[in-house]
This record gives structure tokens, sequence and C-alpha cells, in this order.
């Protein structure tokens, strides 16, 4: 359901049931698994399967935030390394379909972006430069057209930077993304 084209379907009753399950913490037994479905969609042939795999994996790792233990650490690594391969390259970054409904990739991505600065620690520095990658990504035309760059703009980086700030450290090798200098 939540990689259905069907909008009703997938937002209004798949996601939001899934987020709401998630945060009350029904599905905490599967949280694992609900990312590892989610880093693999990253790769699905549908937009809106793509575009919808980081607002799943933002509830879950938010659900880690809040328990303790609930999402193993070695698990929102594993996350990570699928995110950067898909946030700043993600073509379609259509914020609307007539057919599909919302799809917002940029946006999406950069909530998935958040809730990343709270799991691996030692990925942090990277996803401020990942979400600057995605800002500066080449113009697709119909890029932005609903104010879905409000997520990782600038201002709204700062807002999680001072947050994010006093735990940064230089990314390891296995944050560091494609393009980085120190790739």
């Amino acid at each position: 359901m939540p990689v259905s084209p069907d909008p009703e379907v997938r937002d209004e009753q798949a996601y939001t049931a899934a987020a709401r399950w998630i945060r009350e913490g029904h599905l905490d037994e599967v949280l694992e698994d609900l990312g590892n479905t989610a880093a693999e969609r990253f790769t699905h042939p549908e937009i809106q399967a793509r575009t919808f795999a980081p607002l799943v994996r933002r509830c879950v790792l938010t659900r880690g935030h809040t328990v303790p233990d609930a999402v193993p650490a070695a698990a929102a690594e594993r996350w990570y390394a699928a995110f950067p391969a898909w946030y700043p390259s993600e073509r379609d970054t259509r914020g609307w379909d007539d057919s599909l409904g919302r799809l917002h990739a940029v946006a999406h991505g950069a909530d998935a972006a958040a809730a990343f600065a709270g799991a691996p620690p030692a990925c942090r520095a990277a996803l401020l430069e990942l979400c600057a990658h995605r800002m500066t990504a080449a113009p697709a035309g119909h890029r932005y057209a609903q104010l879905e760059d409000a997520r990782p703009s600038p201002t709204e980086a700062l807002r999680h930077t001072r947050r994010w700030l006093p735990h940064v450290s230089p990314p390891s090798s296995a944050c560091r993304t494609a393009g980085s200098p120190d790739a």
C-alpha cells in the first residue's frame, strides 16, 4: 500500500496509519524491517515508492530516538548508506502529479535527513553536505514548484545545525557523500 499509485490509498490510508502506529509503538517489533524495506525503495522504479520511503524512514528513526534500542545503530547506519545515493540524485522532483498526488522527493528527503541527524552521529556533517548537494542539483524544470525547497533550505539546515553541531565530528569514510572533496 505505501507504494500504491493511488494517493488516497498511499497517503491517507497506508502512510497515515503507519506513521501513527509507529509513533504509538504498535510496530516496535518490526521497526528494523520497516527501515530495511524503506531503504530498498530508494531504487524502486516508481517515483511514489521512492518519495514515500524517506517518510517511513523518518518515522522509524524518530521512534528510535524516543525509545532507546528500538532501532539498532547498525541498522540506522545501513539505512543511511542507501540515502546519499538516492537523495541528491533523484531526478523526479515534482511536488505534485495529477494522478499520483503528493510526491515531494526533496522535502521528504530533507525530513529523513533531519531524522538521521539523531541516528548515526558520525554522519551529521555529511548530512549538511548532502542537503547542500540536493539544493544545488541540476534544475529539472518543475523543481520546487510547491516550496519543496523549504525543508532542505539553508535556513532550515541552520535550525537543525544548532542541534547537530555540538555533536559533529568530521565525517567517517562511510558517511562521505559522492562528489565530496574528502570522498
